[in-house]
């Protein structure tokens, strides 16, 4: 599959072309998007009481899913821990769901790439920045990462543009790629309980055992309406409008 289009809405060139702005008819587009999400996740969550599991997810063994042994990973570890607590649980969290998603939907996609991502996705949310679309910093921090670590340019960009892309609603794997994709579906598993019917019940336990949520659901809602502000024309800007925060509050967690 070609790399994704780095000018489409959410990706890399995008980002850093806009700050992250949407125009009036980005924002209807996306609005589409979001309230075909909310259809979805309606649906799914009937699954999810119905206790309705796709046959795929019981065979995900969580087990299988390998820290990668590289100087990147080292480094974006690194990085990961000078994170609230809380956030750098919904790292690796978002990277366990994330493959278990991408194995029930037979997709595969480079661990390593995909394992810094889900450590640095929302690096730069702790520090909102006006008219800058917080995604931008994670990317930095990437780099930056990258960089130490040797990492060839074509790598690090397909990773920046899975960063990017990751908040953009309505993303599919042929037009945004494997790595933004499964960034979003992961972190929205343990941010809002979506695709959480795709998810077997013992393996979103062992993760939840393996990094804990503590405050989570809290501090992403303020986070995000933080974002929001810095940002009212951007994605998170949209997406609080759109009740973001509440679906977080009603996610189907204990915290």
């Amino acid at each position: 599959m070609d790399a994704p289009d780095p000018q489409r809405l959410g990706g890399l060139a995008w980002v850093r072309r806009t700050g992250g702005r949407l125009s009036r008819a980005e924002r209807r587009r996306l609005f589409i998007a979001i309230a075909v999400g909310q259809w979805e996740n309606a649906v799914g969550r009937a699954k999810l009481a119905l206790g309705r599991l796709p046959a795929a997810a019981e065979q995900v063994d969580l087990d299988a899913f390998r820290v990668p042994d590289s100087r990147f990973a080292r480094e974006a570890e690194a990085a990961c821990a000078e994170l609230p607590p809380t956030l750098e649980g919904h790292s690796y969290r978002t990277w366990l769901f994330g493959r278990a998603l991408a194995t029930v939907d037979g997709q595969t996609m480079d661990d390593e790439l995909f394992y810094c991502g889900s450590l640095l996705h929302d690096y730069g949310i702790v520090s909102p920045t006006a008219h800058r679309d917080f995604t931008l910093g994670s990317v930095e921090r990437m780099l930056s990462c990258a960089g130490a670590a040797g990492l060839d340019d074509e790598r690090a960009n397909v990773l920046a543009d899975g960063i990017c892309v990751h908040t953009t609603p309505g993303v599919a794997v042929d037009t945004d790629g494997v790595i933004g994709c499964y960034l979003q579906w992961g972190a929205m598993v343990d941010g809002a309980g979506l695709r959480m019917w795709d998810i077997a019940p013992r393996n979103a336990e062992e993760v939840l055992r393996r990094y804990p949520r503590g405050d989570f659901k809290r501090e992403l809602a303020h986070m995000m309406r933080a974002e929001a502000r810095a940002v009212p024309k951007g994605r998170f800007g949209l997406l609080v409008r759109c009740g973001l925060p509440l679906a977080v509050r009603m996610a189907p967690f204990d915290s």
